[in-house]
């Protein structure tokens, strides 16, 4: 079997549903892992999905793979990968499986998968896997399948973990994803009072597929926490592993920006390590450094911040939502649990996020602005940019370990790299002031009209300043 090579990304399988994913290759896929298992005395796999239209097909087939390679398999229904994430931990699995495409639109879908004790399954065994669907050589056996609701051993753990004085009011938008059940009920039972947008079940995302880092669906919160004089507003993802954050006033938070937050809190009581990803702002590092901390810059991506925990740092940020606790947590990226971590600091303290906010500096900059790349095309074309900014005089430094990020000025930088997960470049900018942004927007453009790119995106780029 034949399976298209660019659905086995660089940290799960994601692709389209149903030319490049289906039912069949999910089948087959599903065979390749439990055959990898095998072979390592592996068999026992807890198995959930989000609440995708094309989920329960493809999470059925990729079932029945395993069953035929003689592994055990829990299905646990429609869950979040942080759940998976949890139970790889809490319970006798020696493996994870999410079916899920995260923040792509909904006719994606794709696999997210896990050794025992929430360890990444990517890289070189993704691309065994991959080996294994094109040769067939798949090991055979009976396994059991048992379906189980697993979602209170989570929800249980999440409520001995915080205990809240005050009883805020909360604005919850799941954007009808994997979350709309479980996130309303976890903050209840904290003693929040819950106002729920889009907290129902709807694999067509009607409203549009949850993504934090998307600003428009970031603005339906801000409206939400204003129209209802709430304290604090939180977004989350398709499969719940990253998270947004709206103060009372309605200000949307970057997720550098709450690493600040997260970082200042933590190491008032214990020093250590503080991870971001090359998106981050570098406001973070020099911050970092101030509160005590070692900051440390990295690969974006959730099996590098898993390592890095793993390691021993305390905290990791993804400027696009993920949030990595090690300090009182298990070291994996998980929206519902980063949501909590807020809710505690504001228990513990006497004013509200935005005035806790405004002591950190504040830069002008984009979001994430994406530039349309075919996968065939992105990586090769980040190499070619990097050969040039690297012998362009002109340029103060240049960070090359994910992408290209050039440091113009003191201030001023600009981030070039191509997505692990879908057919896009990746830009960043972070100037002083809005002449630096226009500056450095003209330098980009010009790098990427070189390769022939539509930098339409980045000409039209709001920016911020916060």
């Amino acid at each position: 079997m034949h399976l298209p090579k660019a659905i086995f990304r660089s940290y799960d399988i994601r692709g389209i549903y149903p030319s490049e994913l289906n039912e069949i290759y999910a089948e087959h896929i599903g065979k390749a892992l439990g055959t990898l298992l095998r072979q390592k005395n592996l068999k026992n796999v807890v198995v959930g999905r989000d609440d995708r239209v094309s989920s329960p097909a493809l999470q059925k087939h990729f079932i029945s793979g395993l069953l035929a390679t003689g592994c055990n398999v829990t299905d646990i229904g429609i869950t979040l990968t942080p759940v998976i994430h949890f139970l790889t931990f809490s319970k006798k699995f020696d493996a994870g499986v999410n079916v899920t495409a995260s923040h792509n639109p909904k006719d994606y879908n794709g696999f997210r998968l896990d050794y025992a004790q929430a360890q990444p399954l990517y890289g070189n065994d993704l691309q065994e896997l991959y080996k294994l669907t094109n040769s067939e050589h798949y090991a055979v056996g009976k396994g059991a399948l048992t379906q189980k609701d697993l979602a209170g051993t989570y929800i249980n753990f999440i409520q001995k973990s915080f205990i809240l004085k005050k009883r805020p009011k909360v604005i919850i938008d799941c954007g009808s994803g994997a979350t709309s059940i479980i996130a309303p009920r976890i903050f209840r039972e904290l003693g929040c009072e819950i106002i729920p947008v889009y907290c129902n079940y709807d694999g067509n995302f009607s409203h549009g597929v949850p993504d934090p880092e998307d600003k428009l669906f970031m603005h339906d919160l801000s409206e939400k926490v204003r129209e209802h004089s709430a304290d604090i507003g939180f977004a989350f993802d398709t499969d719940g592993d990253r998270f947004g954050v709206v103060d009372e006033q309605g200000t949307i938070y970057d997720n550098d920006k709450l690493l600040l937050l997260f970082a200042e809190d933590i190491l008032k009581k214990e020093k250590g390590t503080v991870v971001c990803d090359v998106k981050c702002s570098t406001v973070a590092s020099d911050l970092v450094k101030a509160f005590g901390g070692t900051p440390k810059v990295i690969k974006t991506g959730h099996p590098f911040f898993v390592e890095e925990m793993k390691r021993g740092a305390l905290l990791g940020i993804e400027f696009s939502g993920h949030a990595y606790f090690a300090d009182k947590y298990f070291g994996y990226d998980d929206g519902i649990y980063a949501a909590c971590r807020v809710l505690e600091i504001l228990d513990n303290a006497t004013f509200p996020l935005s005035v806790l906010m405004q002591k950190y500096p504040k830069r002008y900059h984009t979001a994430e602005v994406k530039i349309d790349c075919h996968d065939s095309q992105k990586f090769s074309i980040v190499e070619k940019i990097k050969s040039l900014v690297q012998e362009a005089p002109e340029f103060l430094n240049v960070l090359d370990i994910d992408g290209v990020k050039v440091q113009v000025s003191k201030t001023g930088w600009f981030l070039i790299r191509a997505s692990n997960t879908s057919p896009y470049l990746s830009i960043r900018i972070e100037g002083e002031t809005q002449k630096e942004i226009s500056f450095l927007v003209q330098q980009v453009s010009e790098l990427l009209r070189a390769f022939k790119l539509n930098t339409q995106n980045l000409r039209k780029a709001q920016v911020y300043f916060s």
